[in-house]
This record gives C-alpha cells, structure tokens and sequence, in this order.
C-alpha cells in the first residue's frame, strides 16, 4: 500500500469513524429515551377505583352546642369498604388538626355519628370529615362553620329541676324551645320569639322524674342541655 493511499484509507476511516459515533450516539440516546419512558410510566400514581369513597353520601353533617361542647354529627348512607372518619377542625378554615376518630361501620343501609370536642367559647370554629377507606385512599367533606353564641351550653339554672319549672337565661334570641326524653320524643314546646334574659318554663307534673334533653332552636343553630326532673 503506497503512502497516498494510506492517507486516503485514514481520510475515510476519519469519515467511517464519525458515522460510527454518530450511530451509537443515536442509538444510545434511543436507549435511554426508552429506559425515561418506562422508569417515568412506572412511578406514575396509579388510579384506582374506591368503591367505598365514591357510593358513600353524608347527609346532616353538622355541628351544635352540646353538654358544653360541640356535638358533631352526621349521617351515612350506603358504607363499603370504609375505615373510619376522621374529625378535623380549624380556626381559619385553611389549617386543619386531628381531633380524632371513629371506626366506619360498614353499614349498607347507613348509620348515624356522634363526636363530641370541648371547646372554649371564645372564637367560631370549621369542622371537616377526612373519610377513609379499607385502603388508606381518602377525601375531605365540605366544612361546616360553628358559630360560639352568647349563650353558652348552660344556660338553664338549676340543671335538676325539683319544681314544675325550668329557669332559662339567655342573652341570645331563639325562636323556640324543646324538652325530650332520651328516646328523642318532644314533651314541651314553646314559643321564644327571640325573646332573652331570665324566661321562666313551666313543667307539666304529668312528666316523670328522669334525665332530658332541652333544645334552643333558631334557623341556624341549636344548643343542647341534659337537665333531671325529680
């Protein structure tokens, strides 16, 4: 081989080298477009179907002054495959905080809560449920917003009623209100017009010594106090 077409051999392999660069280049590039591709598809959240979540209604979510604090209460219908519920509050609607929890019954036909949170009186409060289901998937229901009153939770005195009358002193206007037994039946009604200060209730004789349950009432809040008629 003379020295020319040494050189010529070298030009060329020059030219055959680059192209041989510029194929595994390529290819190496398609390789770890491919390995991006399926490392990407794999670690994407999957979507699955939470029957649980997505057949469960909550109906009543509400909260009400009760015994001094707030009761929290709500209705289901139709629970699968849930865990339990969750109850949040939150000063500002924005930051939330556990206040605890209640197992889900499963029940197909539904079934009603009760969460009772001891509160101050001294600001309103959000509260929210966070549902979970059998596989730790989860939503928030919308929040509700408890409005602390004037009138706190106490506000008959004497809680034991030993004469035919129930003392009520209010510094809040209610439209009416209610004594029931414990099964919920409606023993006394009256008519408050949003009247306040001390008002004096007068008790029939014909209702027997026992724990009760009397109702403030208005639009858009109720509070709650047990009282005992001897």
């Amino acid at each position: 081989m003379s020295f020319l077409s040494g050189i010529d051999f070298a030009h060329h392999s020059h030219r055959y080298l680059i192209v041989l660069l510029k194929f595994f280049s390529l290819k190496t590039i398609c390789k770890c477009t491919t390995v991006f591709f399926l490392l990407t598809f794999f670690s994407l959240p999957t979507r699955t179907n939470a029957q649980g979540l997505g057949t469960l209604q909550i109906t009543g979510f509400r909260a009400d002054s009760k015994n001094g604090n707030v009761g929290i209460s709500w209705k289901t219908n139709n629970e699968e495959n849930l865990r339990e519920y969750e109850i949040e509050s939150s000063f500002d609607g924005r930051y939330y905080k556990n206040l605890g929890f209640i197992p889900a019954t499963n029940n197909i036909n539904g079934d009603v809560y009760e969460f009772e949170n001891t509160v101050d009186y001294t600001d309103s409060i959000f509260y929210r449920l966070k549902i979970v289901d059998a596989k730790g998937k989860w939503l928030y229901t919308e929040p509700v917003l408890y409005k602390i009153n004037k009138t706190t939770a106490f506000f008959i005195y004497p809680s034991v009623i030993s004469s035919h009358s129930i003392n009520v002193y209010l510094n809040d206007g209610f439209d009416f209100i209610e004594v029931t037994n414990m099964n919920g039946a409606v023993l006394l009604k009256q008519n408050l017009g949003g009247k306040t200060g001390k008002i004096t209730i007068p008790v029939s004789p014909a209702i027997a010594s026992g724990l009760y349950v009397v109702q403030l009432k208005n639009q858009d809040r109720t509070i709650t106090q047990k009282i005992v008629i001897q």
